[in-house]
């Protein structure tokens, strides 16, 4: 439902450009590290599957059925601006050798700039991987990649409901 046309905002009621509307553009999200705002990503890329099987039987040659028998691990990848004195053992968590033997897991949280929601939560998260490139003609971009245990978004707090085995 559309407002009026003839109006400076033909927006629907509620909505305007110095709102932003409900559209979430990347100058929006914010992503936290461990509870720490980190500044130098230019992206974050939230990636989530389920494991599947399809179900074969004696004289078919395609499956009956697909069953889903688990939710896979979160890939978080990120990238951003090299920026001096906060490489990636600084904010993006990435631990240093000296700190693997006590290292424990952490929360990744993309926020709302505009309004303060939470749009996704990854939970259990690791880093697995980082590189820095260094160009000639361009800046120096770096790529951290974590994995987590489950992640869920606004829509729903999809939180494992097993319990933690001992």
């Amino acid at each position: 439902m559309a407002g009026n046309p003839s109006s400076p905002n033909p927006l629907p009621k509620g909505y305007s450009a110095q709102k932003g509307g409900k559209v979430v553009t990347g100058a929006r999200a914010k992503v936290y590290v461990n509870n720490n705002l980190v500044g130098i990503f230019e992206s974050c890329t939230v990636s989530s599957s389920l494991g599947t099987e399809p179900i074969f039987l004696l004289g078919r040659y395609s499956p009956d059925e697909i069953a889903v028998t688990s939710s896979e691990a979160v890939n978080v990848t990120c990238s951003g601006f090299r920026v001096v004195g906060a490489g990636v053992h600084t904010l993006p968590a990435f631990p240093l050798v000296s700190d693997l033997l006590l290292f424990d897991p952490f929360t990744i949280t993309v926020v709302d700039r505009q309004t303060g929601e939470t749009l996704e939560t990854i939970l259990g998260c690791v880093p697995t991987s980082n590189n820095t490139n260094y160009n000639a003609k361009a800046t120096s971009k770096v790529n951290i990649s974590y994995i987590g245990t489950i992640a869920y978004n606004e829509d729903a707090n999809d939180s494992d409901p097993g319990n933690s085995l001992p």
